[in-house]
């Protein structure tokens, strides 16, 4: 056979077509990195839009979860928010500049720089945003081409491993009508992966990809603009375009971030375990609501002052981190205590039916410090009860526990899927990704969190007992 492999073929000329250039500026294999910015620069959209900010202000201000272990600072949690959009918008900014010195135009050469400040853009890229509704038909001309892309590797993967069968049964003398027959599905297969090579990015050039993805990124730092009510001394003509209607909140609705940055030093946390089923107040190592700073002799409540130019400092996203104490995320154990909440969220589910394989794989997953705060925990319940397993006291415990899964489940939950949207090895290339870090464990005070989760455990270890006590009296009763 001639053409033992299709792959040879990929880089021919396709038609001339709007963003279709000569061989030599082809994207090519880059196109599955392109279509992954493409992805993250539709999610970007996708998470400043009306409805996902609205809910995101909603979160913040009333999750009980947030407020317990975060803050219950609303201008500070949105300065974190905001802080992670702003990372990602760089991010994908330092790829695209990456790209564009591959590009035939010259003014696509020196990127780099472009977005180091989003919102001290240098003057000569005004009007390079699109307005709303031109922006929304390129978010879903992003959204086909990281759709086509996806399908074209599966579609590959198929034609290698069809080619791969066709060369064993041409070297094992299958009868002709069989290998006939093969090679014709091969054939239909190069021409379905044909065809959605010509959708996909693939063959489009350099130029036409970056400037899609740059245009973009411009019109996203318009309407950070407006969500966050950021003010420069330059506001593009198209902002009124990219308000969707409305903010989720009004201009002077967040703070600046280099105020976020102040807190107090000193504070405990002056909290009783027996109130984690309840709302909690809060005024100790992270800035609270009453540790607000004051506008005009009155603390902010729903409002709070717009972010002008010249007072936002990217370095502020480190200070909001570094500035508080440790955090599940600075001790990269988020993820981890967030499979642990899981876990006994199933188990909280049917605690008479703990197996002993169950707490085994539980105490596995524990840290050394949970381990030690549990091991005391249980001493300390011993020494101060010294009773015996009660129904009352087991009612109370279960209920304990089922109010704490309520308002900290919500955020494990959360973490997992936000490092779900972000792991683009498993990632559909169709998702969106709706949660961002302040709505996880990723902040969560680290000391705090094992104290609740300690709380947890004791409090189903004390459950699953009386549960097994009332079985063994049961058995010995009927025996």
């Amino acid at each position: 056979m001639k053409d033992s492999s299709w792959f040879a073929s990929t880089s021919k000329t396709p038609h001339k077509n709007k963003g279709l250039n000569p061989e030599n500026s082809m994207i090519g294999i880059l196109s599955f990195e392109a279509s992954r910015l493409m992805l993250r620069v539709a999610n970007l959209w996708h998470c400043l839009t009306d409805r996902q900010m609205s809910r995101l202000n909603e979160e913040v201000r009333y999750s009980l979860g947030i407020r317990t272990l975060v803050s219950d600072n609303h201008a500070y949690l949105i300065d974190l928010a905001l802080a992670e959009i702003i990372g990602t918008l760089k991010g994908v900014a330092i790829s695209v500049a990456r790209l564009g010195k591959k590009c035939l135009d010259p003014v696509y050469q020196n990127l780099d720089y472009v977005f180091e400040d989003p919102f001290r853009i240098d003057l000569k890229w005004s009007g390079w945003e699109y307005r709303l509704k031109k922006m929304e038909k390129r978010v879903k001309k992003m959204k086909k081409f990281a759709a086509a892309m996806s399908q074209y590797y599966e579609e590959l993967d198929e034609l290698s491993d069809l080619e791969t069968r066709l060369k064993k049964m041409e070297s094992n003398g299958v009868n002709q009508g069989q290998l006939q027959e093969f090679r014709q599905k091969v054939i239909w297969k190069r021409e379905a992966v044909s065809g959605l090579r010509e959708m996909s990015p693939w063959v489009r050039s350099y130029d036409y990809i970056v400037r899609l993805l740059l245009r973009s990124l411009f019109t996203i730092v318009e309407r950070i603009k407006v969500v966050f009510g950021v003010t420069t001394e330059h506001t593009s003509s198209k902002v009124r375009d990219l308000s969707h209607g409305g903010c989720f909140v009004p201009k002077n609705s967040v703070s600046a971030l280099t105020r976020a940055s102040v807190y107090p030093s000193e504070g405990a946390f002056r909290r009783s375990m027996s109130t984690l089923g309840h709302r909690p107040v809060l005024c100790g190592r992270y800035p609270s609501a009453a540790c607000s700073p004051r506008v005009n002799g009155n603390f902010q409540k729903n409002g709070f002052s717009p972010i002008k130019k010249g007072s936002f400092s990217f370095g502020s996203k480190r200070r909001l981190v570094n500035g508080q104490e440790p955090t599940l995320g600075k001790a990269a154990l988020a993820l981890r205590y967030a499979n642990i909440i899981i876990f006994i969220e199933t188990l909280a589910t049917s605690p008479r039916v703990i197996s002993s394989e169950a707490r085994e794989d539980l105490y596995d997953m524990l840290t050394t410090n949970l381990k030690q705060s549990l091991r005391q925990k249980l001493i300390l319940s011993k020494r101060e009860s010294l009773l015996a397993y009660d129904e009352r006291v087991a009612l109370g415990r279960r209920s304990s526990v089922q109010r704490i899964l309520d308002w900290l489940s919500p955020l494990a939950h959360n973490m997992i899927k936000w490092y779900s949207e972000r792991n683009f090895e498993k990632q559909p290339m169709g998702s969106e990704g709706n949660v961002l870090l302040v709505q996880t464990l990723y902040y969560a005070d680290q000391a705090m969190s094992e104290i609740v989760i300690t709380e947890l455990i004791v409090g189903l270890h004390y459950v699953s007992r009386f549960s097994q006590e009332l079985i063994d009296t049961s058995l010995m009763g009927s025996a």
